[in-house]
């Protein structure tokens, strides 16, 4: 039996057009390395995006190009966090999450999942773990694995928060911002200019511009912790392939129609798998506002809720799915959330009809 990949971060999606033109055009210039920070040309398209989509003032002097997104979080956290620095995080998070703030000397501590409030933002339970080791707030807008979008009031909060401490950053990872389905509306965290010297954003084009492979990610970030991590990347990389980069600024140049595009694929996709999720027992998901994941949580399925069940953990039951039916899903124990797994629906129809018929067999 063919194994069905649930678990990944990537989706089906062909890479655009208009960059793989831009980087086939790109070939037949000279060969020469690109600067630390990232060329003009994308740092001015993302600047650019920011201005027309947001109404937001983004210079390209404040955007630093990095070897993907996962490399713009280790290097604004080896610039910001001392050893011992407490990093909150609401559950559930990026798996990464963990291991990055740790490589970087942090320690992060979890907030727990809410998924009764649709994953709401819980002011006061962050509020209570605030301690004089805390850095940062680590925020993932829209959340993965979730897909919540925070809502202004949310975001108003976080604001309030960085009044209040005034030793506390805030770094929002958003990089499925072009992915957010109508009625939700997504307002990046840069919006709060009198706070722009605590805040940061990390983005990049693997999720909403289905570039996984290319390696472009960037950082926005307050003016000494964006020359730190620029020296720091000269140090380790040097610069990301200016080949690349033009593919990307092509790619910003046409995201709304990318965006438009990609939305009209997932949306049906959604709905058909919430309600697949709604007819099966123990299973249940909250209706993501953005991306391509569910996070179903299987508690129902687990010995500590039902001891019928054979399956005293989230590891065991997505091993047994993946051994019995060839469905492969990823456990959230490391995102914070050890009743849960998430599951992607960006596939071909074909092959996610296959996935939930595979999903109603086993649970049945």
């Amino acid at each position: 039996m063919e194994v069905l990949s649930l678990h990944l971060g990537v989706s089906h999606f062909a890479t655009p057009p208009a960059a793989t033109q831009a980087l086939q055009a790109a070939l037949s210039q000279p060969n020469q390395y690109g600067p630390t920070e990232g060329i003009a040309a994308l740092r001015e398209a993302i600047a650019q995006r920011y201005q027309e989509d947001e109404g937001i003032s983004v210079t390209a002097e404040q955007i630093l190009i990095t070897h993907g997104t996962k490399h713009a979080l280790h290097l604004y956290l080896s610039c910001l966090l001392t050893p011992g620095a407490e990093v909150i995080a609401p559950a559930p998070y990026w798996f990464a999450f963990p291991e990055i703030v740790r490589l970087a000397g942090g320690q992060l501590v979890s907030l727990p999942a809410n998924p009764a409030k649709h994953y709401a933002l819980d002011v006061q339970a962050l509020r209570e773990r605030i301690t004089p080791q805390t850095r940062l707030l680590l925020l993932t807008n829209p959340g993965n694995p979730t897909g919540k979008v925070y809502s202004p009031e949310e975001l108003h909060a976080v604001a309030q928060l960085l009044e209040e401490y005034p030793q506390l950053h805030v770094l929002s990872d958003e990089i499925y911002d072009g992915l957010v389905f109508p009625p939700a509306k997504m307002r990046s965290l840069l919006q709060f200019e009198p706070l722009r010297n605590r805040i940061a954003v990390v983005n990049g084009f693997s999720k909403s511009f289905a570039m996984a492979n290319w390696r472009v990610g960037y950082l926005i970030a307050p003016a000494p912790l964006l020359q730190q991590s620029t020296h720091l990347q000269h140090q380790l990389i040097g610069g990301v392939s200016p080949l690349n980069q033009l593919g990307a600024a092509a790619a910003m140049h046409n995201r709304h129609a990318l965006w438009q595009s990609y939305r009209q694929d997932l949306l049906p996709k959604r709905q058909k798998v919430l309600e697949a999720i709604g007819q099966l027992p123990n299973l249940r998901a909250n209706v993501p506002d953005a991306g391509y994941y569910v996070t179903l949580e299987i508690e129902n399925c687990l010995q500590a809720a039902n001891p019928r069940s054979p399956f005293q953990l989230v590891e065991e039951w997505a091993a047994a799915l993946k051994d019995q039916q060839g469905l492969e899903v990823l456990p959230a124990t490391n995102m914070g959330m050890p009743s849960a797994v998430r599951m992607s629906y960006a596939l071909p129809a074909p092959e996610l009809d296959e996935a939930l018929s595979r999903l109603r067999a086993f649970v049945s």
